[in-house]
């Protein structure tokens, strides 16, 4: 008010006049028929595609040939299915501390410069996945990686090989430091991660591998680790190094670890032999890891906002959608890029004024996602999620952007990749049981799809979702508790 009492007529209608340019500007349409662009017949049918080279081991070990510039990699997977809900919490933090806490030969110093002296690195992280073998079930495994120059392939697998077979967790100092650096770590991440939290809130209850994924990344992991380090005497110290210990048992047995070696020609052999008998120096004890696991989700829509120290909000919707198999597949991932293009970046960014708004489609776990990012609204922000679905069945777009998001999900699929990491995702697609002609298919139906298809699919699809999805709001309690006098159903509150 004190600034407009400073203002002179001339100066409001120059206010009102820009401002209605600034209107009409953001609402018309660019030309961008003068810029270079690819067409449809530019984009080749197929995938990149890494065949393995061989199968050792009964099939736990196998090889990739690539040209990795005398790098050698190793990636493993080991199920982890078979952990009842008490050790599955932990997971996550198994693979922050596995190869941080030293071994039974080794206190953790002494074998941080081993891993710094001979390889690139070796880490582990949980990966929730959801099969492709008809079922749908989730399939959850630790994946473990390391790299290293090909003179020194021996010694790092002498460091697998201990960190595998003598794996301790008994430095309770250690275990200690490492708890409150990982929940400080998680910690520190809320707000920069605010969008991606609320996604996976608001997706948790749609299916096992959605669940999992929350309670391995999302706020109930950050919830779980307070809980647990709100007490660190050394009877509990104790009783979680008891427990950390019980899941390395359960995951790195031999018939539950899958491995790969990736390398050129020369290497392979030598490096293809090292790998096998680490297999068979893991214990022999039954694994039955890639399966689903006990917990299972159940349907559940939600609505609610969850408080932390933030001066923005992070809003998200999420409804079930088909995956990667069904036939409207593919105009799903076109619909997410036309919608953050035609819509939410207009009406969320321009207009509401956050950092960003996007719409998002998981094919593997059939997932569709709308968001925003450090958004001051978030009544006005849920409207304009509620209005995407008629914004796209109403035809409000053009063969050209058609054409554009479907180039967009095309750079995706063809974003070249190292030699080394493109073999490590053909091993982990093989996990999962995602083949090369599924992939294939996909694409195929993607580079044919006309607007028609799409506005069927949207009409079919966004509708009725958007009608019957979760909403999850990150933000501080003040803007959540403002928000529920605005809305018609107002939001569950929690704290993070």
């Amino acid at each position: 008010q004190r600034t407009r009492q400073g203002l002179t007529p001339v100066d409001l209608a120059t206010l009102r006049r820009d401002a209605d340019v600034l209107r009409r500007l953001q609402e018309s349409a660019e030309n961008v028929t003068c810029l270079p662009t690819l067409e449809r017949q530019d984009i080749p049918p197929d995938v990149p595609v890494v065949a393995a080279h061989s199968t050792e081991a009964g099939g736990r070990v196998v090889t990739y040939e690539q040209a990795t510039s005398g790098i050698v990699y190793i990636a493993a997977a080991a199920g982890s299915g078979n952990l009842p809900p008490e050790l599955s919490d932990l997971a996550p933090f198994f693979c922050h501390a596995f190869s941080r806490i030293g071994t039974a030969l080794r206190d953790y110093s002494e074998m941080a410069r081993r891993i710094d002296a001979v390889t690139g690195g070796v880490g582990l992280a949980v990966q929730p996945r959801t099969g492709f073998d008809g079922a749908g079930d989730c399939i959850p495994f630790v994946a473990l990686n390391a790299k290293s120059l090909r003179r020194n392939l021996d010694p790092m697998a002498d460091i697998l090989a201990e960190l595998l077979g003598r794996y301790d967790f008994s430095d309770r100092g250690r275990l200690k430091n490492l708890l409150l650096e990982y929940r400080s770590g998680l910690e520190s991440a809320v707000v920069h991660n605010g969008h991606r939290l609320a996604m996976s809130l608001a997706a948790r209850h749609f299916s096992a591998a959605s669940a999992l994924s929350e309670a391995w990344s999302g706020v109930h992991q950050l919830l779980a680790v307070k809980r647990l380090t709100e007490d660190l005497s050394e009877e509990r110290l104790t009783d979680v190094a008891a427990r950390l210990g019980d899941i390395g048992q359960r995951v790195f047995s031999r018939d539950n670890v899958r491995m790969a070696v990736i390398g050129e020609t020369d290497v392979l052999s030598a490096a293809r032999t090292r790998v096998a008998d680490l297999t068979a120096a893991l214990s022999s004890a039954a694994g039955a890891g890639f399966t689903q696991p006990p917990a299972t989700a159940s349907r559940v829509n939600v609505r609610e906002g969850w408080s932390t120290a933030t001066a923005v909000n992070f809003v998200a919707a999420a409804f079930p959608a088909v995956r990667l198999e069904h036939a409207d597949s593919p105009a799903l991932a076109v619909i997410a890029k036309m919608l953050r293009s035609l819509y939410l970046h207009r009406e969320i960014r321009e207009k509401g004024g956050a950092y960003g708004g996007f719409a998002a489609y998981n094919s593997e776990d059939g997932v569709f996602s709308l968001a925003s990012y450090r958004d001051p609204r978030i009544a006005a922000t849920l409207d304009v999620f509620q209005g995407a679905g008629d914004f796209i069945g109403s035809g409000k777009f053009d063969d050209t952007d058609v054409k554009e998001a479907v180039l967009q999900v095309c750079a995706e699929i063809d974003k070249p990749d190292p030699p080394g990491p493109a073999a490590r995702k053909a091993f982990y697609r093989e996990i999962i049981g995602l083949s090369d002609e599924l992939r294939r298919r996909f694409k195929r139906r993607l580079i044919g799809l006309t607007r028609s298809e799409v506005r069927g699919v949207a009409e079919r699809t966004l509708g009725t979702g958007l009608a019957d999805c979760s909403v999850v709001v990150v933000g501080s309690e003040e803007s959540l508790r403002e928000a529920n006098t605005q809305l018609t159903e107002p939001l569950e509150m929690h704290k993070i």
